[in-house]
């Protein structure tokens, strides 16, 4: 029997979404946070907050008229309105119009034809076919998505619910449809997957209504309700799908490599969601330009292009990224304001104890050329000294005029240089405000630049924040994806052993010692490669990094599609974290084990994870200072209890000794860094 018209409902019937319908809406309004961030009023920051003004506007609409109609324009501009502090600083109808068109282009990526209803349709024949939608997006736009899809031959033209007022729920459209096109109801048809607007409704009214719901599409739309439902349930499926994408070689690889591999595909939320919150940030910062720090901002870097391989978030364009070779050792001297004990404190408030042989290794000076003038004050320049700011020696030297001209000389070549490199990265006074990217944990080396660039608001983007022991720079800010230490308690015990993060997030590219100009003016950077070092890297850390470059696009897909924040990935990447320093992973423990650290800046050496006191090093250290100054710095070096506690390599007493030692030193450090956080706050 052929009918006179034939009526398709549009989604999940013409169209099918890869994600949850709210999913654009809050797609929305994560644009419109990271677009007008600085506009927002404080309690609409969260684009959840804006997700939930939006439906809450949607349910007032509601209550407007017969059916409750309204059109997505008329919502968006009211949300507009009411999430913005200072109305007059933007131009309402510019941000509507944007959002409309970003939330249609979401659509468009988030949507297919359904692969069924071609032929589900030709068992119900009819002269002429419309599609009936109960919407928001008036029929010119869903006329726009049918004919982006290829579906305008099944129907080429139809009603959206929010053009005339009336919807399928109430029964109106349909005798809207009869009106219009002049057909009884025992001549109409209609199709689609809501048994109550597409199936009950008609029914009553006379009209040959059809159920469509395929088993493998509503199979899939159902596990799509689950994915959005619970964040824990989709971070489960990512990586369940991550860790079936071995590489085709995998036999190739030792059990070692594999199990690095492994590592590497269960880290998404950790790398992924710091990377994620950078974008977030930089556009919320509204930066000119993001800097990568060498050598763990190579790695980021890689996932970042990785994840953004368009340079954009939620339709908006992230700033443009590039890599700067620096290091606490390259950058700090040339920061120096003035030669003093005063300005030296910067590097002494990290490091209390400490020989001025270290102090002109960690200033990148060759000390040779300061050796006559600390012998004739009397200083022996390869002793630890305890607070060198104290010392009569020190203070007597740093009133010397010889002194002060050698180093005032050194500063300002260090500083011309430097300054001539980050020129060429564009890194210059005339940008007001670049942003930086680092593992953490204090950020010296952003310290450093904001010293040199005074007038460029400097934003800078870690995986975690130790308590600042140093005044900050005016035009520094910073924040951190996982812990700081400066805000709250938050999993800070994270950041008591900070060495093996850094070691996976490494590049075997080698450490910033400083910069060389050639002959036609153009500075590069000095680096130095440890084999040691590399060793760990190209052992074990080289395939943590793969397998996580590897699972990116993955992840990039359900970010885009499911609207993954980086605060929905902050827990479970703490709880990654966490798991990392836990000891229970062997093979990890074994490569961290055999690092060899670089600490040039503020110890002057390389640090062996591998080298540990002796219980006879820790009696000594009780009776003698510098025995005592060294089992310091070896506390200062290995806080992660666990690295000691799994070693099978020690006798258990000397173990007991040394995990208590350990735990007792972060006792005694959190107490202090507490009362550093009551200092600041407070005053006393």
């Amino acid at each position: 029997m052929t009918r006179e018209l034939r009526t398709l409902d549009v989604w999940d019937t013409l169209l099918r979404r890869r994600t949850h319908p709210d999913c654009s809406k809050l797609a929305s309004a994560r644009a419109l946070a990271l677009r007008l961030a600085p506009d927002l009023k404080k309690n609409y920051l969260d684009y959840h907050a804006i997700f939930r003004e939006r439906c809450m506007i949607e349910g007032e609409y509601a209550k407007r008229g017969p059916d409750g109609e309204y059109t997505l324009a008329e919502v968006m501009a009211e949300l507009i309105t009411r999430i913005v502090d200072n109305k007059r600083a933007i131009a309402i109808e510019t941000e509507r119009d944007y959002i409309l068109q970003y939330e249609f282009e979401f659509e468009i990526q988030n949507t297919y034809p359904d692969p069924h209803i071609r032929q589900f349709i030709e068992s119900y024949p009819a002269k002429k076919t419309l599609y009936l939608s109960d919407f928001y997006m008036p029929a010119a736009d869903i006329q726009r998505l049918l004919d982006w899809h290829g579906v305008q031959a099944i129907a080429a033209s139809g009603i959206s619910s929010c053009d005339v007022g009336l919807n399928k729920r109430s029964g109106r459209l349909f005798r809207h449809v009869h009106e219009v096109y002049d057909v009884e109801p025992k001549d109409h048809v209609h199709i689609g997957d809501n048994a109550h607007a597409d199936v009950k409704i008609p029914k009553t009214i006379g009209i040959k209504s059809v159920l469509f719901q395929p088993d493998d599409e509503h199979g899939k739309r159902e596990e799509r309700e689950k994915l959005y439902q619970s964040r824990d349930y989709l971070f489960r499926h990512i990586t369940e799908q991550a860790c079936a994408t071995f590489p085709p070689d995998v036999e190739k690889l030792t059990a070692y490599q594999q199990a690095a591999w492994k590592l590497g595909l269960n880290a998404g939320p950790l790398v992924i969601g710091f990377v994620l919150y950078i974008a977030e940030q930089s556009l919320k910062d509204k930066v000119e330009k993001l800097y990568f720090f060498t050598r763990e901002g190579e790695f980021y870097l890689q996932v970042w292009k990785a994840l953004f391989p368009d340079n954009k978030l939620a339709g908006q364009a992230l700033p443009a990224a590039d890599t700067l070779e620096v290091s606490r050792l390259a950058t700090f001297c040339a920061s120096l304001r003035d030669v003093s004990t005063d300005e030296l404190m910067r590097v002494w408030n990290l490091y209390s104890t400490q020989s001025l042989h270290t102090l002109f290794i960690t200033l990148a000076i060759d000390p040779e050329i300061c050796r006559p003038l600390c012998e004739e004050h009397g200083i022996n320049m390869d002793e630890d000294i305890v607070h060198p700011w104290k010392d009569a020696g020190v203070q007597a030297l740093f009133k010397d005029v010889r002194f002060r001209d050698i180093l005032q000389n050194v500063i300002t070549q260090k500083k011309n240089i430097l300054e001539a490199y980050l020129h060429q990265h564009g890194c210059t006074v005339t940008q007001k405000r670049i942003g930086i990217v680092d593992i953490g944990w204090r950020g010296t080396i952003q310290d450093n630049l904001s010293y040199l660039l005074p007038d460029t608001q400097i934003f800078g983007y870690y995986m975690g924040l130790q308590v600042f022991l140093n005044v900050q720079p005016d035009n520094c800010i910073k924040s951190a994806f996982g812990p700081d230490a400066n805000r709250s308690h938050r999993d800070v015990d994270l950041l008591d052993a900070v060495s093996l993060l850094e070691m996976l997030c490494n590049a075997p590219s080698g450490s910033v010692l400083g910069y060389q100009k050639d002959e036609s003016g153009q500075v590069s950077a000095v680096r130095i490669k440890d084999d040691e070092e590399n060793k760990a890297f190209y052992d074990f850390v080289l395939f943590f990094q793969q397998a996580l470059l590897q699972t990116a696009g993955l992840w990039r897909e359900y970010i885009d599609r499911y609207v993954v924040s980086s605060e929905d990935l902050r827990d479970h990447a703490c709880v990654i974290w966490r798991n990392f320093l836990s000891g229970k992973n062997g093979n990890l423990m074994a490569v961290y084990e055999s690092l060899n650290h670089n600490e040039t800046f503020g110890v002057g050496k390389f640090i062996k994870q591998s080298n540990l006191p002796e219980v006879r090093d820790v009696v000594r250290a009780v009776f003698h200072k510098k025995d005592r100054q060294k089992f310091i710095q070896f506390l200062r070096h290995n806080q992660l209890v666990t690295a000691i506690s799994g070693r099978s390599d020690i006798g258990h007493f000397q173990k007991f000794v040394l995990v208590c030692s350990i735990r007792s030193a972060l006792q005694f450090k959190r107490t202090r860094n507490f009362m550093r956080i009551l200092v600041v706050r407070y005053g006393r």
